[in-house]
C-alpha cells in the first residue's frame, strides 16, 4: 500500500514545499501522513511527527507501524515546538490549523529553534492575521501556493527568518506571491473572497449602520480591491 492514495491537495500543496534531504518536525501531525509521504519518496531520511494531544500520536503510531516506518519516523507529544530539540530539524510544517494559533505557535518559539531555517505554514482561518505576525516578528514569505480541496481553497506558505515589508494592506488578504507566480487559482481565490466581502456588507446594511461604520467600511474597501486584482488577473 502506498502513502499516495491518502494524500489530499491540501496535504501535497504542503509537502512540496519541503527541500530534498530536509529534517522534518510536522506540528499537528494526525495522522502522520506527510512524514510518511515524505520519507517514502526519498525526500527526507527522517521525521518528526508531533502533537499536543495523544489521540493523533497513536493515530499517527499506527500509521507508521502500517507503513514500517518505527525506525524512520518518531512521534513525540508536544505543545507546538516545546519539545523539538535545538537543531533537531531543519524544517517545521504546521499545518491545517488556526492562524491565531499558528501566530501563537511561532511566538512561544521566538529566539529558540534557530537550527530550523524554513517553515511551511497552512492556516485553516486569519490567514491575514499570520501574514501580518510574520512581517512584524523577523519572518520572511519566500513562496506560496494555492491548493483546492473538496470545493475549497487553501493557501501555503513557504517561510523564513528574515524581514520583509508588507507595502498595501490588502497584501495582507492576498499574498503578492500567488499574484507574482500567476498561481492558476487566484482568480478563484480572488472570487471567493469577493463574495464573501460582498456577503458580510449586505449582512451589515441589515443592522445598524452607524454602529457598524468601520466595519462597513473595511469590507468596501476589501470588497474594491478583490474587483481591481481581478482585472488585473
Amino acid at each position: 500500500m502506498k502513502i499516495d492514495k491518502f494524500m489530499t491537495p491540501r496535504l501535497l500543496a504542503v509537502a512540496s514545499f519541503v527541500e530534498q534531504g530536509s529534517r522534518v518536525a510536522d506540528i499537528g501531525t494526525d495522522h502522520a501522513y506527510i512524514p510518511i509521504w515524505l520519507v517514502e519518496h526519498g525526500i527526507s531520511k527522517s521525521a518528526l511527527a508531533m502533537d499536543i494531544n495523544q489521540g493523533p500520536i497513536d493515530r499517527a503510531n499506527e500509521n507508521i507501524l502500517k507503513f514500517k516506518m518505527e525506525e524512520t519516523i518518531k512521534t513525540r507529544l508536544s505543545n507546538g515546538l516545546e519539545k523539538l530539540d535545538e537543531n533537531e530539524a531543519d524544517t517545521v510544517i504546521i499545518a491545517g490549523m488556526g492562524g491565531i494559533l499558528i501566530n501563537e505557535i511561532l511566538n512561544e518559539a521566538k529566539g529558540k529553534h534557530l537550527g530550523v531555517k524554513r517553515f511551511i505554514l497552512q492556516p485553516m482561518t486569519a490567514i491575514e492575521e499570520t501574514r501580518k505576525f510574520l512581517a512584524e516578528n523577523g519572518f520572511c514569505i519566500l513562496n506560496e501556493r494555492l491548493a483546492k480541496e473538496d470545493e475549497k481553497l487553501y493557501c501555503v506558505l513557504l517561510v523564513t527568518r528574515g524581514q520583509m515589508t508588507i507595502e498595501q494592506e490588502i497584501d495582507y488578504y492576498i499574498g503578492k506571491k500567488l499574484i507574482e507566480n500567476k498561481d492558476p487559482l487566484l482568480v478563484n481565490y480572488v472570487n471567493g473572497k469577493l463574495y464573501e466581502y460582498e456577503k458580510a456588507i449586505s449582512l451589515l446594511k441589515q443592522g445598524d449602520r452607524e454602529k457598524n461604520a468601520e466595519r462597513f467600511a473595511h469590507f468596501e474597501f476589501l470588497a474594491e480591491e478583490m474587483k481591481k486584482l481581478k482585472e488585473r488577473c
